[in-house]
């Protein structure tokens, strides 16, 4: 069975790679290693390739949790501003 190179350039910038295809290559990367049928050295290579994207997957999605957490803080202190705004006209 022939398998098609996973290993990026070292230029490749990974930040750059939408989230999906980094997913994506690091699955096709356990895939080929779950396989069993890799020459020692490419499963290292590819082992390495596979914590390279996983680390980069991982930034992407903390900063997707920050921005989340970001955002809902937005709304709750706008409704918090909304409901101090809103108590006076509401007691007149």
């Amino acid at each position: 069975m022939t398998t098609e190179p996973t290993e990026t350039k070292p230029g490749d910038d990974l930040a750059a790679r939408p989230f999906d295809e980094l997913v994506a290559e690091l699955q096709r990367i356990v895939q080929a290693l779950e396989a069993g049928n890799l020459p020692l050295e490419e499963s290292i290579a590819r082992y390495r390739e596979a914590l390279r994207l996983h680390a980069a997957a991982e930034g992407r999605l903390r900063d997707a949790e920050l921005t989340i957490s970001q955002l809902g803080r937005g709304l709750v202190e706008g409704a918090d501003a909304g409901d101090e705004a809103a108590s006076p006209d509401s007691e007149a």
